[in-house]
């Protein structure tokens, strides 16, 4: 043992000693190679193999489940998004489309100016105006924060009932000559 005690092979070679059979493996040394069920391939019989791949295959089917589950609560908002977007885009078109009908007209009828907002259910209000009435009409006006509080103003006044769905999600328009 002191050719071992040299080499540096000290306190784990106990079962050296021990006699032929007994196999004690010390706490602190952890087997090498060792299998989840404690046995390895050759040692398992076809049951055991069998209750195996049962279990593994329900955990599979219950993680596709679960991602199945995760990725459509990700398609409904990525869908909601792009509606969203769509909403928006239009909205912008409707806007040129305004801005350019009022140029239109002050060009064609010599109207002196055009001032007008649109006040969406979600989101700011969207205003244009003419260059010689812009002015008063940021400053004075100050529709992005009057316009809606006047809607909600005549709503109250008038005991506007619950809005169908359809009427709710129309923007509301007001164009001032």
């Amino acid at each position: 043992m002191d050719i071992f005690d040299e080499l540096g092979f000290c306190d784990h070679l106990d079962f050296l000693s021990g006699p032929a059979g007994e196999v004690e493996v010390s706490p602190d040394v952890e087997p090498v190679g060792q299998v989840d069920e404690d046995y390895s391939d050759e040692e398992m019989d076809v049951d055991e193999l069998e209750r195996r791949m049962w279990r593994d295959r329900m955990l599979l089917r219950r993680l596709k489940e679960q991602k199945k589950s995760r990725d459509g609560s990700d398609d409904s908002t990525k869908q909601r998004y792009s509606q969203e977007q769509a909403r928006r885009k239009k909205m912008s078109r409707a806007q040129d489309g305004i801005l350019k009908y009022m140029l239109k007209m002050m060009e064609v009828c010599k109207a002196q100016g055009f001032v007008y907002g649109i006040i969406p259910e979600k989101g700011k209000p969207v205003t244009g105006a003419s260059d010689n009435l812009r002015a008063w009409w940021k400053e004075k006006v100050r529709f992005d924060r009057n316009g809606p509080a006047a809607i909600a103003k005549y709503q109250a006044e008038h005991s506007v009932p619950g809005k169908s769905r359809t009427q709710a999600q129309q923007p509301r328009l007001l164009i001032i000559f």
